[in-house]
């Protein structure tokens, strides 16, 4: 299993790579995926639960960055027609934007049917890096520079409440959710306590969030609020921000000194119907309300960066809008690198 240290090691700025997830599906059979990188060195090819090593000619080859099933590699692959098919398959599948329809699965489905890679990269970047917003938030790092304890809450959708990781769907690695593997960073970086509330509702949007933001956000009085909302919403950008402004405006009635940090979402499946709205305009509507005292987490254009090298099959839980374990680091990723510098 890897170390704390190794899972957080961020993807745009490491030698290694660790645990990249891949999921293969063979098309006109050929059974291929792509790593972000080209790989210097491969190092371990795991099942995603960590519990099967797979060996290199035996199971798979490298070639530049596409790692390849062999004939009879114990690997597991999708076949294309299992993944998009003409007929619905109630609770398991959602229309596609082409008339066809689109696997589905909740729990540990894709997990169980991933793989993960851990690899020295060759050279390459993602044309992608979080910077530090420290200065955004100056009362919660002061508090972390002096050890003061410090609560955070996250208040969002299922993503942020944790859906499709291992930790969650109680299968191995156990991956913890990504809030918590943020504040965790925050605990051992700057050794002080650090509480930490998640109080996010799977399918719930922005409106939910200003209807429930007093009770599940203001009255704890946090130092640092998380606002986590947008896979669900279907608003204009300027709209959705709007809302999130009025979310802000709701919980400094009660706790007047909590500073926020503001997502922007991940984006859904975007060949499934009726997920994929205005995601895309959130950050630009977003960052209009930075400012001191409110940061904004990109998880959207991190994610971006990892499609145009990934597929967003290797980064899915549910092959609709939840992220896989690799995905869940990254967004910790981000969020630890705005607060350690």
């Amino acid at each position: 299993m890897n170390t704390f240290e190794q899972l957080m090691s961020p993807i745009w700025d490491s030698e290694i790579i660790y645990d990249e997830f891949l999921t293969m599906v063979r098309s006109n059979g050929v059974c291929q995926a792509p790593l972000l990188f080209e790989p210097k060195e491969i190092l371990s090819v795991t099942s995603a639960d960590k519990l099967t090593y797979y060996e290199e000619g035996k199971d798979w080859v490298i070639r530049e960055n596409m790692l390849c099933l062999t004939e009879g590699s114990r690997i597991f692959a999708f076949e294309e027609e299992e993944l998009v098919f003409d007929e619905c398959k109630p609770e398991e599948s959602f229309p596609t934007t082409d008339g066809k329809y689109s696997l589905f699965k909740e729990g540990h489905f894709f997990h169980d049917r991933q793989m993960a890679v851990t690899y020295k990269k060759a050279d390459g970047n993602l044309m992608f890096a979080p910077k530090f917003q420290g200065k955004l938030l100056p009362k919660t790092m002061a508090k972390l520079y002096q050890q003061e304890p410090l609560k955070v809450v996250l208040f969002g959708d299922s993503i942020a409440a944790g859906a499709n990781s291992s930790g969650m769907t109680l299968t191995t690695p156990f991956l913890p959710r990504w809030g918590n593997l943020f504040v965790e960073s925050l605990r051992r970086y700057y050794n002080t306590k650090v509480e930490f509330i998640n109080p996010s509702v799977g399918g719930k949007d922005s409106y939910w969030g200003l209807e429930c933001a007093k009770s599940k956000v203001a009255d704890y009085k946090p130092d640092l609020a998380i606002i986590a909302f947008g896979m669900n919403d279907r608003d204009r950008g300027k709209v959705f921000a709007e809302r999130i402004r009025k979310i802000m405006e709701c919980v400094r009635e009660t706790s007047p000194k909590t500073e926020f940090i503001l997502c922007a979402t991940t984006v859904p499946n975007d060949r499934v119907k009726g997920f994929y709205y205005y995601q895309d305009e959130h950050l630009e509507a977003l960052t209009k309300l930075q400012a001191e005292g409110v940061a904004i987490a990109d998880f959207y254009t991190m994610q971006k960066c990892l499609m145009n090298k990934k597929r967003f099959i290797d980064m899915t839980g549910n092959n609709l809008n939840h992220p896989n374990d690799f995905l869940i680091r990254c967004h910790a990723q981000v969020l630890a690198a705005m607060l350690i510098e």
